[in-house]
């Protein structure tokens, strides 16, 4: 019968717990027209579900909640996530609704990546407060969402505040993507909704590209890292710039280095960097956070699928400057 799912043989606490939507992504084989290509690869693809699967390789075990139909397809994104050590206890199974696709079409120099969404009416977008087991997320060291959540529906909306909000009231760290995405919501909308998430966040992430979005500036990464943290108060607001690095900000500036890559799926390379930048930050301090953030990021660019199968060495190896062309 639909409902949660229960895992009797889980006994590990869960230390990280992210919300969110995952999909059913489909692909051509790389660099194809999906108009003419007969042929298509399944993989998964969310945000949060990406920052889970990152943080479980690193060694910090990750719940994610979400809601999905009880069929082929929703079993499929939960057996995946399961496989890959992540709690699944606490995702909610329905038989209303239906499980959000979408379709990438991955291009190459000068023809851009492509994607289409078929998304609406998924199961997720219905996803209540009163549905989540808060007991479950106050026990844990963080709680990570991203700004994909609220732009989904109202009620996705009320959720993420209503999360963030109850985190803070039971003293577990918060952590929040800002992930602006055009084709969900219009910038005004997002920062009347980001207006009251943020307040509640200790961690915030974004690119340079969403920070200015969200301040309605053209900044400088520094100067938009202080204009955040004085406008929401969070103590450290990480910035990604692409190939340029990373900063953070608490009471002064940190710098993340970039690494060179030779690029296959970019596609969840943020989240990655959230994955790592979260571990680092609370095993450690945040340099360590944009260490951890930055070789994720830069490992995942290098995977054809767009969930972090990162080994924790490999990215340690990378942080320390190692390079190993064949390990045997």
């Amino acid at each position: 019968m639909p409902g949660k799912i229960e895992l009797n043989s889980e006994r590990r606490r869960v230390e990280a717990v992210t919300i969110g939507e995952t999909m059913i992504m489909f692909a051509p084989p790389p660099f194809q027209l999906i108009e003419n290509s007969n042929t298509f690869i399944a993989m998964l693809g969310g945000a949060e579900t990406n920052v889970s699967i990152g943080l479980e390789r690193l060694g910090m075990h990750s719940g994610w909640i979400s809601k999905l139909v009880d069929n082929a397809l929703g079993r499929k994104i939960l057996n995946t996530m399961r496989s890959y050590g992540v709690d699944v206890s606490r995702v909610i199974l329905t038989d209303k609704g239906r499980v959000g696709l979408f379709f990438v079409e991955f291009g190459a120099e000068p023809r851009p990546l492509k994607t289409i969404y078929d998304r609406a009416g998924s199961a997720f977008t219905t996803l209540k407060p009163e549905e989540i087991d808060w007991e479950y997320i106050g026990q844990a060291e963080i709680l990570h969402q991203t700004g994909i959540t609220p732009a989904l529906s109202e009620c996705c909306r009320e959720l993420t505040i209503k999360a963030a909000e109850k985190a803070r009231e039971m003293g577990v760290k918060t952590s929040f993507d800002v992930n602006y995405r055009s084709l969900l919501w219009s910038p005004d909308e997002a920062r009347r909704c980001l207006d009251k998430i943020l307040p509640n966040i200790d961690i915030l992430i974004s690119t340079w590209r969403d920070a200015n979005i969200l301040l309605n500036d053209d900044l400088p990464p520094e100067e938009a890292a202080l204009r955040l943290q004085k406008e929401y108060g969070s103590e450290v607001v990480v910035i990604t710039l692409g190939d340029k690095g990373s900063i953070a900000r608490t009471t002064r500036i940190f710098r993340g280095r970039p690494h060179p890559v030779r690029e296959v799926n970019p596609l969840g390379a943020g989240d990655a960097f959230a994955a790592g930048f979260i571990y680092g930050y609370l095993r450690r301090d945040v340099q360590t956070g944009l260490e951890y953030g930055s070789a994720m990021a830069a490992l995942k660019i290098t995977l054809p699928v767009n969930i972090p199968v990162i080994e924790r060495q490999d990215v340690e190896r990378l942080i320390r400057g190692e390079k190993i062309k064949i390990n045997r």
